[in-house]
C-alpha cells in the first residue's frame, strides 16, 4: 500500500519539476510539459490549473495548429507573483536589490556603510535599506519571499553564521537570526563568492554550465566552485578559500594571520598598492580604471600585476578541479579586460592540463550586481526546490 506521506511527496515532487520547467524553458504548452517530464496529461493538467489559481503560471495564448487539431496554450511563469530582497555586505559598503522572481531588478540602492563596522549597526543599517526598498515593491499575491545575503569571509550557511570575516573584524556573528528578528522574513546567508557563482550559473553568463568557478576580486579574493551542477561547501560548509592559499612562504602577513597569501598580491588593494610604487601617487580603483582603459602604462601595469598573480592561483584551480569556464568579478568596470587576457594568459602558461581540456576565462556578466542578484538567487533556490529527500 502507498502511503499518504509518499503520494504527498511525489506531488510536491511532479508541481516542482514543472514549475521549474516553466521557470528555466518557458513558455510551453501543457503537451510538451507532458513530453519533457514523462508525466502524464492528467497530472500536468493538475499541477497546472494549481498554478494557475496560484498566479505562478500564466496563460499566454494559443500555438498555431496548422490546422489540425485543437490549438495548445502556451504557459509561462509569472515573475510578478513574488519578490525577493539581494544584498552584498562589503566591507565598506552595503548593497540592497529588490527583483521580481525571475532576478530581474526592480529598484537597488547603496550606501556605505557607517561609522563603526559591529554587527548590530551595520545589521540595523542594512535593515533600514532593506525596509526602504521593500516600500517600493509591487502587489503581488506572495509579496516578498525572503532576503539573501552574500558577505566576504566564512559563513556557516546552515546557521546563518559568519564564522571569520576578516576585513570586517567579525568572528561568529548570528547575522540571520539577528536580520530575521528585524525584519519578520526568511533569510539566507552565503559567502559572496557562492552567492556570485550560483547567481551567475542560474542569470549570468554560466548559464547551462555543469562545471565552473566564479572568482570574486575585491577587497580580498573569494571562489565560488559549482561541480556537475552542485555548488561545493567541503565538510564544514567553507570551502572555496582560495583567496587564502600561500603563494610565497615568506611574504607580508595576511588579514587572516597567514604569510604570503594569494589576495595580498591580486586584491583590489594589491592594485593601488603598486599603482602607488609606480608613481607615488595614491588614486581609488575607479580612477585607476579610468586611467588604464584610457591606455595610461602605470594604471595598465598595476591590474596587470594583480591580474597574473591571480592566474597563477587560477591555474592550479584549472589542474585541481578541470572547470569548464572560469568567470571573475571586479570593480574595474572596462578595465576589466586586462584582467581577463592576463588571467587566460598565466593560465595557458601554467596550467598542465590547460592543453587537453581548455578552461574558458571570461567576464561576470552580471557585473557589479553579481554578488546581490546570486544572494537573491539562493532565496529563489530555496522557494522553488522541490521536496526533501
Amino acid at each position: 500500500m502507498t502511503r499518504t506521506g509518499d503520494q504527498s511527496y511525489i506531488k510536491n515532487l511532479n508541481r516542482s519539476i514543472v514549475l521549474n520547467l516553466l521557470r528555466y524553458h518557458g513558455p510551453l504548452s501543457r503537451v510538451e510539459i507532458a513530453r519533457r517530464t514523462g508525466l502524464t496529461k492528467a497530472t500536468i493538467s493538475s499541477i497546472v490549473d494549481e498554478l494557475i489559481g496560484e498566479k505562478y503560471v500564466l496563460e499566454l495564448g494559443h500555438v498555431p495548429s496548422g490546422g489540425v487539431g485543437r490549438r495548445a496554450v502556451l504557459l509561462e511563469f509569472n515573475p510578478g507573483v513574488g519578490s525577493v530582497i539581494g544584498v552584498e555586505l562589503g566591507v565598506d559598503f552595503i548593497k540592497v536589490l529588490l527583483l521580481d522572481l525571475s532576478a530581474q531588478v526592480i529598484k537597488m540602492t547603496e550606501s556605505g556603510i557607517q561609522e563603526t563596522r559591529s554587527p548590530e549597526r551595520v545589521v540595523r543599517q542594512m535593515s533600514e535599506m532593506i525596509q526602504s526598498v521593500m516600500a517600493d515593491a509591487p502587489d503581488s499575491p506572495l509579496g516578498v519571499i525572503g532576503v539573501g545575503i552574500g558577505i566576504p569571509g566564512l559563513v556557516d550557511a546552515k546557521r546563518g553564521v559568519v564564522l571569520n570575516a576578516p576585513n570586517l573584524h567579525w568572528k561568529g556573528v548570528h547575522l540571520k537570526s539577528m536580520l530575521q528578528y528585524e525584519l519578520s522574513l526568511p533569510v539566507v546567508l552565503d559567502n559572496e563568492a557562492n552567492a556570485g557563482a550560483m547567481g551567475e550559473q542560474l542569470f549570468g553568463a554560466g548559464k547551462g554550465v555543469s562545471n565552473m568557478v566564479y572568482i570574486s576580486i575585491g577587497t580580498g579574493i573569494g571562489t565560488g566552485i559549482i561541480l556537475n551542477n552542485q555548488l561545493i561547501r567541503g565538510e564544514g560548509g567553507i570551502a572555496g578559500e582560495f583567496g587564502h592559499m600561500t603563494i610565497d612562504r615568506s611574504g607580508p602577513t595576511c588579514s587572516c594571520g597567514n604569510h604570503g597569501c594569494l589576495e595580498i598580491y591580486a586584491s583590489e588593494k594589491a592594485m593601488l598598492d603598486q599603482y602607488q610604487q609606480l608613481t607615488g601617487t595614491r588614486k581609488s580603483l575607479p580612477e585607476i580604471a579610468r586611467l588604464a582603459q584610457s591606455g595610461d602604462a602605470h594604471a595598465s601595469a598595476a591590474i596587470r600585476s594583480a591580474a597574473s598573480y591571480l592566474g597563477i592561483g587560477a591555474a592550479s584551480l584549472v589542474n585541481g578541479l578541470n572547470p569548464a569556464l572560469i568567470l571573475v568579478g571586479s570593480r574595474v568596470g572596462d578595465a576589466s579586460q586586462l584582467i581577463i587576457d592576463t588571467v587566460d594568459e598565466t593560465i595557458r602558461d601554467r596550467s598542465f592540463t590547460e592543453p587537453f581540456s581548455p578552461t574558458r576565462i571570461r567576464n561576470s556578466a552580471l557585473g557589479d550586481l553579481t554578488c546581490a542578484i546570486g544572494a537573491a538567487s539562493l532565496v529563489l533556490h530555496d522557494h522553488f526546490s522541490g521536496p526533501a529527500a
